[in-house]
């Protein structure tokens, strides 16, 4: 009975994960405080999207697209721009744990445990050893950035993002080299589509230089087949964020797609890395961008590493390590930022590609010490991960704490002032309003939350505005009356006059707008049920997703 215990767990990798589970445990001690400022930075965005999602779709708003709590309760969207895997999260959380701060933290831990274990699986299965995987993803959790986006910057999206990086490479590496289990690609890459934009388009341009690279097993038919299926699943799975995202953007301008809004080339710039923040940390300095001394030392044998290594494992092995060196670089002032494609500065933080590095070099130590030590083992792996995690904690000073944490609940949220470049507690810098909304913001927290007539004369009686909708009476007194509802425009309103659907617009102040061509008593009916296509796109998904089910228990 011992001896098949013991086969059990061996086969079934559990040792490997247990310390997985272990690490991640001992980097997240400072979850477990009550003063742990989660709302700092970008926390208090996701946590207050998560709660505003959660509070429209009680209402019966189509998917939670539009929180009608925020913007002085006229209506913001992130859900139509911004993939909802973090919120969705959050929200489920909340809802076993009954808090949104506790729901918060159970679904970081969530996203850094699962990070080492994808990563675990990737580099055991490219390099054909456990122990190796074990250490490669010891070391994507402990990763100082992998922490600094967890703990200073509370940039969850881009946190929760580490955890889809390796199941893409995974699944890549299972398709170039015709294995099985090449659906891991489709599962990284809608999970990125979903959580966060930035790290989807950086991490498109890696995945392409790696097929690159390998393009000689692009002449195998099964290899491009596989491709091909998976990035059939990919788009028609991600179709219900896509597609009302491109609708969105043909509806109205709105202020993300303005030029030089989320970065100019001379704000990247600016915010490049002096190459002495890769190797250490002032005590000022806020941000932990550093590699630590421990991977440095560990991708200093990589010279010795590519030397012994076998010749079918050197090209991936020199992918990743020019890969991370790359990435590294870019964080810094030695990358030729000013010369790039506007569509890269996308990234708006030159720093941010330190999670690639973080990612690639993981891969690349791991590795290293799995070549360089003699019969490499399980007890090696772990003293390496024992001295990286001392060195870890050690930067705990970083850690935010606060006095007073309040409930979501009880904070003002999605409230404009109209000050200039103001930043909004649950909606960012306002980057999701309409254009023309964002240049009358002073018009937004001056209006009143009723209907005004822009055009002609009318008499509106009995409004009565809830979160699900909104109905009033109408009378108006000319052949044509143009009504501006107190609704920041955003496609998917449904208008009903006397039960007939009234055509929508945008007006010059980037709210709702109506046209009434009669001269009679109608009853007004306000409602945001999403588009068609928002409807169709989402049922594409679900079909999409359920074949992809049937798709990977066929391959098993």
């Amino acid at each position: 009975m011992k001896e098949k215990i013991k086969k059990i767990i061996k086969e079934k990798n559990v040792i490997h994960v247990l310390v997985l589970i272990l690490v991640s445990v001992i980097v997240s001690l400072p979850l477990l405080s009550s003063k742990l400022n989660v709302y700092v930075d970008d926390g208090i965005q996701h946590i207050a999207r998560s709660y505003g999602t959660y509070e429209a779709m009680k209402n019966g708003v189509f998917f939670g697209n539009i929180i009608p709590k925020f913007s002085n309760g006229f209506g913001y969207s992130w859900n139509l721009f911004y993939g909802a895997f973090t919120t969705i999260g959050i929200m489920i959380f909340r809802i076993i744990s009954g808090s949104y701060i506790i729901g918060y933290k159970m679904f970081v831990y969530a996203c850094l445990l699962f990070s080492g274990i994808f990563m675990y699986k990737f580099v055991s299965n490219m390099s054909q050893n456990k122990n190796v995987g074990l250490l490669a993803g010891a070391m994507y959790i402990l990763a100082p950035y992998h922490l600094t986006d967890l703990y200073v910057r509370n940039a969850i999206a881009e946190f929760a993002s580490f955890m889809f990086i390796p199941l893409i490479f995974l699944g890549l590496y299972n398709i170039i080299n015709n294995e099985d289990k090449n659906y891991y690609l489709t599962i990284g890459a809608v999970g990125l589509i979903f959580t966060h934009n930035i790290s989807t388009l950086y991490t498109a341009i890696f995945s392409v230089i790696y097929l690159l690279i390998n393009i000689k097993a692009l002449k195998n038919k099964e290899v491009i087949k596989a491709l091909l299926i998976n990035l059939i699943f990919i788009i028609v799975i991600s179709s219900s964020f896509i597609l009302p995202l491109i609708e969105t953007n043909l509806a109205a301008d709105y202020r993300v797609y303005e030029d030089e809004v989320m970065a100019t080339k001379e704000s990247v710039i600016a915010q490049q890395l002096p190459i002495r923040r890769v190797f250490v940390t002032g005590d000022n300095e806020g941000f932990v961008f550093e590699l630590g001394p421990y991977m440095i030392i560990m991708l200093g044998f990589s010279v010795m590493t590519v030397r012994i290594l076998k010749e079918e494992y050197r090209k991936d092995y020199l992918f990743f390590s020019i890969a991370g060196l790359v990435a590294l670089l870019m964080a810094t002032k030695l990358f030729p930022w000013g010369i790039m494609p506007k569509v890269l500065y996308m990234i708006q933080f030159p720093w941010r590609c330190l999670e690639y590095s973080s990612f690639f070099f993981s891969v690349v130590a791991a590795i290293n010490m799995g070549a360089v030590i003699k019969k490499y083992s399980f007890k090696d792996a772990v003293i390496i991960i024992f001295i990286a995690i001392i060195y870890t904690v050690a930067l705990g000073g970083f850690v935010r704490y606060t006095e007073e944490i309040e409930n979501i609940e009880e904070r003002s949220l999605g409230h404009i002032s109209g000050m200039e470049n103001e930043c909004i507690a649950g909606m960012g810098r306002a980057e999701y309003l309409p254009t023309n909304a964002y240049n009358n913001r002073f018009y937004i927290a001056t209006r009143e939350n009723k209907i005004y007539v822009l055009t002609g004369r009318a008499i509106v009686e009995n409004e009565n505005k809830t979160e699900a909708g909104m109905t009033a009476n109408i009378k108006t007194l000319e052949a044509e009356t143009v009504f501006e509802l107190p609704y920041i425009y955003y496609p998917g309103y449904e208008v009903r006059a006397d039960g007939i659907i009234v055509e929508n617009f945008e007006t010059e102040n980037g709210m709702l707008g109506i046209k009434i061509n009669s001269n009679e008593n109608i009853t007004l009916e306000i409602e945001y049920t999403g588009t068609k296509i928002m409807k169709i796109s989402m049922l594409i998904s679900i079909i999409g997703a359920i074949c992809f089910c049937v798709y990977v228990w066929k391959k098993h």
